[in-house]
């Protein structure tokens, strides 16, 4: 179940990272500017994360065996005639559909994790998801890679599709070999007494969510138009290059791990995740001014890679560490929600600052971002004390 899980999610990211992983080829091939092209990611975004809030609601009514394969399945249809359209202004409306498909996906397959998972394997079922935004963008931005250079950006959407048929495929084979573990009860005081403890902490991790998908998405879409920019390098080059990111991000996956086994605090680890990715973004800023290529892929693939833990932290272990008191998808989906809404304004926002501004304004703000999240995260802690004090 969590590899068929696993599986399902890392093929949507690479029928929805494609699009972003091909925008430099797309702006020079179709004419387009940097705004107009964000606009793309930014409808997807925004349906996504829509469509998130309302399926995190609607999950538990699901049949996960019928929804997970309609959802591939349809997004597949819709990678195809994405390159078959040709037109920027109709490519919004067809990434509108694929983001209102793949909104099924997360909270469904966290329900189902929780539904099927033991305690006991809980936490390599959260390690294991956590590396499907890396492995998914690795693909997405390899195969663009190796299409822009050898082809052309229209390929990696067909490449796309058979991902996702067949990752829906294997789906509809593989569910339901194993059955699912009885659930976890608590008494409805202890519910009453849990729920009234992580109200404030989900709150706020739905704010943190806002500012991860802003710099995430930010980075995923944007850097391989900074590098071609700001360094001349090739398209296929900036692409390849911008690999590292998620590359590097996957072990993001096991250090989160890790600093949860010491740190139990959600709402901690995004303040010290945050404070060190708003310290990144300055030095992108310094290595844009020294011009030095190797030092801003440092630090962007230190800020991804902070993004990829703090990611895993909102919408993977607080949704699963709280699933006794919680519904597991519901509380997927609806922090899944604020991440979308950070990165519904990101693609359009940068690409126009940009635009408008230069690099240098997109990373200060990015800055700006980061160092309010981490506040944030700060105030959680504090709140967190203050509840246990009152317990």
């Amino acid at each position: 179940m969590i590899f068929i899980c696993w599986l399902a999610y890392t093929a949507a990211y690479v029928g929805r990272l494609n699009f972003s992983a091909s925008i430099v080829t797309v702006i020079s091939d179709l004419g387009v500017t940097k705004a107009e092209a964000g606009l793309v990611s930014s409808f997807f975004f925004f349906a996504y994360g829509a469509g998130q809030l309302i399926n995190g609601v609607l999950s538990k009514y699901y049949n996960p065996k019928i929804m997970i394969f309609l959802s591939l399945s349809v997004s597949a249809v819709l990678n195809l005639l994405m390159p078959l359209s040709g037109d920027i202004s109709v490519m919004k409306f067809i990434w509108l559909g694929n983001g209102i498909a793949q909104s099924i996906l997360w909270s469904t397959l966290i329900k189902t994790l929780s539904d099927f998972v033991s305690e006991k394997k809980l936490p390599k079922a959260i390690l294991a998801m956590s590396t499907t935004v890396a492995v998914g963008t690795f693909f997405a931005y390899g195969l663009s890679a190796i299409c822009v250079k050898f082809g052309n950006w229209q390929s990696v959407f067909y490449f796309a599709s058979a991902v996702l048929v067949i990752s829906a495929i294997i789906w509809l084979a593989l569910y339901g070999k194993e059955k699912p573990i009885s659930k976890i009860e608590k008494t409805d005081g202890e519910k009453i007494k849990t729920k009234g403890a992580i109200l404030l902490a989900l709150i706020l991790a739905a704010i943190s969510g806002i500012a991860n998908g802003f710099i995430k998405d930010g980075i995923n879409t944007w850097v391989p138009s900074v590098l071609y920019e700001e360094f001349n390098v090739s398209q296929s080059f900036s692409i390849m290059l911008t690999l590292l990111l998620p590359l590097v991000s996957t072990m993001g996956a096991a250090i989160a791990k890790k600093v949860h086994e010491k740190i139990a605090s959600h709402a901690a680890m995004n303040m010290i995740f945050f404070a060190i990715s708003a310290l990144l973004c300055g030095g992108i800023l310094l290595s844009l001014k020294i011009q030095s290529i190797v030092a801003v892929m440092a630090c962007f693939i230190g800020v991804a890679c902070g993004m990829a833990m703090i990611n895993n932290v909102i919408t993977s272990m607080f949704a699963l560490d709280n699933r006794a008191v919680l519904n597991a998808g519901f509380a997927a989906g609806l922090l899944n929600t604020f991440c979308y809404i950070g990165s519904t304004v990101t693609s359009y926002s940068l690409g126009a600052v940009s635009q408008a501004k230069g690099w240098n304004a997109v990373f200060v703000i990015m800055l700006t971002v980061c160092a309010v999240a981490a506040v944030i995260g700060l105030a959680g802690v504090a709140a967190e004390k203050k509840a246990a004090k009152h317990k």
